[in-house]
């Protein structure tokens, strides 16, 4: 038990997703790093792949700085699905990494260049093999958002309930970035729904705390089946997160809805969704949440000995919010948590 003072500003589930959220950032600069080609050699590969000729002398072990091969540059620099075949007839191999950490797959999806994508596979890319961070091609497509190339990948037989480095499937990613159609998409060819990253935390966790109704809804649909009170490594469902961060539409969604969902549950910290939205001053949250779950939540004291009004004082961030629940007559203005302190 601690008491209000004590209550940390971050959990360590915050620490961590923004860990995530920083690292995903840094896979985009790699794999825009190794697209950055130098003015002069830029030129010259041009020219290589716009001419048979020239292309017919190039020298196949070629690497640039950044340590791509012509087969990295193929995807990179207009070159085609023949270029992309002799090259691979020849002995270059499509397993090879960048010195960022991606192969020519890799690339070509980010690039979102479907003939290359294709060729690749057909030369016999593994699919599944796995650069910086663990990420398959599958992830850094859903990362960049290519449906087409996201497409393709699972028509040829992309697992999609791979995990990369901090355990995130593309299902998960397409939820954190709010990719509807890739999320219909995966759901279609199979994705885990319920799939659990590195600290519990499931798609629609991702979807509830980012604000993305239309991904909530599908990950809800009947035929989806997502567990609408999976818990994460801290006790929290998804509603703690879509109250925590004021999204009341989705609040208003899951609550309507024939859900089941738990409106009065706690997580480790003892934080019920009523005082996760009293904390951070989300009135129209609290609003839905009142209207459609009752005040079973008032009285609820969490480890910190606050219920949810000493919650909308201990930051107050709305004195709106604070009058609200004044108004509601639930309890005294005077009253005491365990360990004494008042709102």
């Amino acid at each position: 038990m601690g008491n209000y003072k004590s209550r940390p500003n971050q959990t360590c589930t915050d620490e961590w997703k923004k860990k995530v959220s920083e690292s995903y950032g840094v896979v985009i600069e790699r794999l825009e790093d190794d697209l950055r080609i130098k003015e002069s050699e830029l030129l010259e590969l041009t020219h290589v792949f716009s001419s048979d000729e020239a292309f017919g002398k190039v020298n196949l072990n070629y690497r640039t700085e950044n340590g791509l091969s012509l087969l990295h540059l193929c995807c990179i620099c207009a070159g085609n699905k023949s270029h992309v075949r002799t090259l691979m007839l020849k002995g270059l191999r499509p397993s090879r990494l960048t010195r960022s950490g991606f192969t020519a797959l890799h690339l070509a999806v980010f690039k979102a260049n479907a003939e290359l994508i294709t060729a690749l596979l057909h030369g016999g890319a593994d699919i599944q093999q796995v650069g910086y961070g663990a990420l398959t091609a599958l992830h850094i497509a859903t990362i960049a958002g290519h449906n087409e190339a996201v497409d393709i990948l699972l028509q040829h037989g992309a697992y999609v309930n791979v995990q990369d480095a901090v355990f995130f499937t593309p299902l998960h990613i397409a939820a954190y970035y709010g990719h509807e159609q890739l999320t219909k998409l995966q759901l279609k060819f199979g994705a885990d729904v319920n799939a659990s990253g590195e600290v519990g935390d499931r798609p629609l966790h991702l979807a509830c705390a980012k604000g993305f109704l239309n991904i909530v809804k599908l990950l809800l649909a009947e035929d989806s089946k997502a567990d609408v009170n999976a818990q994460d490594n801290e006790d929290h469902a998804p509603i703690h997160f879509s109250c925590r961060f004021g999204h009341h539409e989705i609040v208003k969604y899951l609550l309507q809805g024939n859900f089941d969902v738990q409106p009065h549950g706690v997580n480790i910290y003892g934080d019920t969704p009523l005082h996760l939205a009293c904390y951070n001053g989300k009135l129209d949250v609290v609003k839905e949440l009142i209207q459609l779950s009752g005040t079973e939540s008032f009285t609820k004291e969490n480890i910190f000995s606050e219920t949810a009004f000493h919650s909308a004082c201990t930051y107050g961030k709305n004195l709106e919010l604070v009058k609200f629940l004044l108004t509601q007559n639930v309890m005294s203005i005077n009253h005491q948590g365990r360990d004494g302190h008042t709102g």
